[in-house]
């Protein structure tokens, strides 16, 4: 029985499974903790976003990983050597996921991933297309 309760708990933190892969994105709950205190110290950020450009969106989509949340890129920018992307998904709210998605990215990797919901006071939105609500 002890066996099986540190099985299960190595399990949900990631430690010691191989290809932990239980949304498709393949996070411990460790993981997750660190994306999510990552994100909060890049919402307080003032950004300056930009549109995507066509090749832009053409990277995103083809990424093995960010090309599989949300359904358009709105916004991109560089901030301190990593490439921030937030895409928006075209169903959104309960029993949805949040509207949009966060990625910060370094050269090895996804450094801080997250959904949210409302857009940061500190983040100027891009000055482009409609989104598919009709919102920028």
């Amino acid at each position: 029985m002890i066996r099986s309760a540190l099985r299960s708990f190595r399990t949900l933190i990631g430690c010691g499974v191989a290809g932990s892969d239980y949304d498709g994105f393949g996070q411990s709950i460790v993981d997750d903790l660190r994306y999510l205190r990552r994100f909060r110290q890049c919402r307080r950020r003032a950004v300056l976003w930009r549109t995507p450009t066509a090749a832009d969106e053409k990277t995103i989509e083809v990424h093995p990983v960010l090309g599989r949340f949300g359904d358009a890129t709105i916004a991109v920018a560089e901030v301190d050597g990593r490439h921030w992307i937030v895409r928006e998904r075209d169903w959104h709210g309960w029993p949805d996921p949040p509207r949009y998605v966060f990625f910060a990215n370094e050269q090895d990797g996804i450094w801080a991933a997250a959904d949210f919901d409302g857009w940061p006071q500190a983040w100027q939105q891009p000055v482009g297309p409609k989104t598919f609500s009709g919102e920028p």
